[in-house]
């Protein structure tokens, strides 16, 4: 969201509470004239001014925010980190029969990179979590294949120990 949205949001919607108020209260006092900043004005003009006015700010903050969507943040330097040898060839003779190991390298590259930041943080709350969450990922792969329950399970548990071991 755009920092302007918000503030021309709330503009609009307190101009237009204003202009109800105004309606409420002056219509119970049959006064027909409004004093504003030593001018005077119809009661009506008044209020349709105050209460278009309100409307049509917080139309221009829904338009601003579709006209010109908030960036996505853009990271400074993405930090790639190579896979080893010896993991890329585990990975090959695994996962051959997997149509799109692009998504599945991306994610083991993203886990080493953000492994290495946890430890570099010491962090173990989450490197646990990145570790149960690569090992899910890679179960999940492993089962689409149709491999046997404790060979997955072994399979997880040796690929994990590679990547935990590249990475520390």
């Amino acid at each position: 969201m755009q920092p302007i949205v918000p503030i021309i949001m709330a503009v609009g919607a307190i101009l237009f509470f204003v202009g109800i108020f105004i309606l409420a209260r002056l219509g119970f006092k049959q006064i027909k004239i409004v004093k504003f900043r030593g001018k005077e004005y119809p009661r009506g003009r008044f209020v349709l001014t105050t209460v278009l006015s309100g409307i049509a700010l917080i139309m221009i903050s829904v338009f601003v925010q579709k006209i010109f969507p908030p960036e996505p943040e853009q990271e400074l330097a993405p930090i790639q980190s190579s896979i080893s040898s010896n993991l890329k060839y585990e990975l090959e003779t695994l996962f051959s029969d997997v149509e799109d190991e692009g998504a599945l390298m991306t994610a083991i590259n993203r886990f080493q990179t953000e492994y290495q930041a946890a430890a570099e943080e010491n962090s173990r709350n989450t490197m646990d979590l990145l570790i149960l969450e690569m090992a899910f990922r890679l179960r999940t792969e492993l089962n689409e294949q149709g491999y046997p329950a404790h060979q997955t399970e072994q399979e997880v548990a040796r690929i994990m120990r590679i990547l935990r071991g590249g990475s520390e």
